[in-house]
């Protein structure tokens, strides 16, 4: 009864390792928090390993460079003449920066800072830059426009794409230099305020309005949008939905929905790892999320209301602006997975499992029958009478007496016999036999083996018997002969 009892414990903890939720992938390293007023928009150079975060106080703009690696201040913080609420990496190390009506570059190597290096009318909402190929995009609420600019000139490449609303979103893939650009708005048609999510196309090289795609028509909706350039995949978040569209950008359609609750607006997405992050402005975190599985798999906490997301693709690590200060969160390895324990098939009994017992050693019960002997698979040496018989001076050992009434016990001998055979008919038995009732059939267990003690003893007797009745039939043959000469 063990076995089962042992084999149903082992079930019950596969099942419950197997119930255990995976450990968390990201940890929240440190707190990035500006010397004065609120974080407004944060960058991240990878080759550099620096990070950019703009911050203001309302009256005082600064840029304040850190490490990513230890997060320590490197420099003193950068004067801004106006404050940048968004930025973007561009090529040679240059951050560009939107200061509301301009937009200014700053030198990384030198430590520069050069205003209005691009003009533009109206006002800098969302940057987005293709370092690769020289471009930069700019999303003007104002003008309701994308303009891609050449960044070696600052002059712009083609006409402004003029949009119905105020662009939501921008972002740029990198692989294929293209821009996307997302707008929401309501119009009346037929006496109801009907809403527009779109997703707009940009080709860099041109600047032309090359696609759009329909994304429904919920309020607060087409907010945040990312780029997966290797699945040719774009991902637009829904704020008041709470979804994330999925778009084929190849087919310029929607294939699927991702549910993230919480008011998800900016996006970020790692290719590296093929993982989504979602920024909830309603629930103070940002969302991890598998696009294969389509689920949210972890929830990274941050400060309040997460407004802007940067990504360092090489390092896999996310900074998320919210509540005036920038979270740095590295992922982790994921761990080796464990390989599962093999069943092992364990053959139970079909029978009791016998119990060892101690058996003090008893008299048997005297019995008128002598027990017949049990047939044994296990051959007994037994020593063959010869046809010659012992002479008068013959040392030969006499043969054993013949049987007795008494009868012989029935039971098993345990003890160890010894049969040694020193001449025909002749044998000595140099062990000792002890009785145990209860026993079966006759046979004794003897350490490993099983002896027929039953059958050795019905055996010697009947051929101690036997080779009495041929002594005396010799014994009365030699005696003939003077019989016969006293005949008449």
């Amino acid at each position: 009864m063990r076995t089962p009892l042992l084999t149903a414990v082992a079930v019950l903890a596969l099942t419950s390792t197997a119930a255990t939720p995976p450990p968390p992938l990201h940890e929240n390293l440190r707190t990035l928090t500006p010397p004065s007023g609120s974080a407004l928009d944060a960058e991240v150079d990878p080759a550099g390993d620096r990070l950019y975060v703009s911050s203001s106080d309302g009256t005082t703009h600064r840029l304040t460079v850190y490490s990513t690696a230890t997060g320590d201040p490197v420099g003193e913080p950068v004067a801004l003449p106006a404050p940048a609420t968004v930025m973007a990496l561009g090529a040679s190390g240059t951050v560009y920066l939107g200061l509301s009506t301009r937009i200014a570059a700053y030198d990384t190597a030198s430590g520069t800072l050069t205003d209005h290096r691009i003009a533009t009318d109206g006002s800098v909402t969302h940057l987005a830059a293709d370092p690769g190929q020289g471009r930069l995009y700019v999303g003007n609420q104002a003008a309701k426009s994308v303009t891609v600019y050449d960044t070696a000139t600052g002059a712009p490449v083609g006409e402004p794409v003029v949009l119905p609303f105020h662009p939501a979103g921008l972002a740029v893939d990198t692989t294929h230099h293209t821009g996307y650009a997302t707008y929401v708005g309501g119009a009346v048609e037929n006496g109801s305020v009907v809403y527009r999510n779109v997703l707009n196309t940009v080709d860099g090289t041109t600047g032309r309005l090359t696609g759009t795609v329909s994304l429904g028509s919920t309020a607060l909706g087409s907010m945040g949008v990312t780029v997966d350039p290797v699945g040719r995949t774009g991902y637009v978040a829904n704020l008041a939905a709470g979804t994330v569209s999925v778009v084929d950008l190849r087919e310029q359609k929607v294939t699927g929905t991702l549910t993230v609750d919480g008011n998800p607006k900016a996006l970020a997405y790692d290719p590296g790892t093929s993982t989504l992050y979602a920024a909830r402005t309603g629930a103070s975190s940002v969302a991890v999320v598998d696009p294969a599985k389509g689920e949210v798999t972890e929830t990274i906490t941050t400060g309040e209301r997460p407004a802007a997301l940067a990504l360092d693709p090489e390092e896999h690590t996310l900074y998320t602006v919210a509540g005036g200060a920038v979270t740095q969160t590295a992922r982790k390895a994921p761990p080796e997975p464990t390989p599962e324990p093999t069943p092992t098939t364990t053959q139970e009994p079909t029978g009791p499992t016998p119990e060892p017992t101690t058996t003090e050693p008893t008299t048997p019960a005297p019995t008128d029958t002598p027990p017949t002997p049990t047939a044994t698979a296990t051959a007994t040496t037994e020593p063959t009478p010869t046809d010659t018989a012992p002479g008068p001076d013959s040392t030969t050992t006499p043969p054993p007496p013949p049987p007795t009434d008494t009868p012989t016990p029935t039971g098993a001998d345990t003890g160890t016999s010894t049969t040694e055979n020193t001449g025909p008919n002749t044998h000595a038995n140099t062990g000792t036999s002890t009785n145990t009732t209860g026993s079966t059939g006759g046979l004794a267990a003897t350490g490993s083996r099983i002896l027929p003690v039953s059958l050795a003893a019905a055996s010697l007797a009947a051929l101690g018997g036997a080779a009495l009745v041929l002594s005396r039939s010799r014994r009365r043959g030699a005696a003939a002969p003077e019989e016969d000469d006293g005949a008449p």
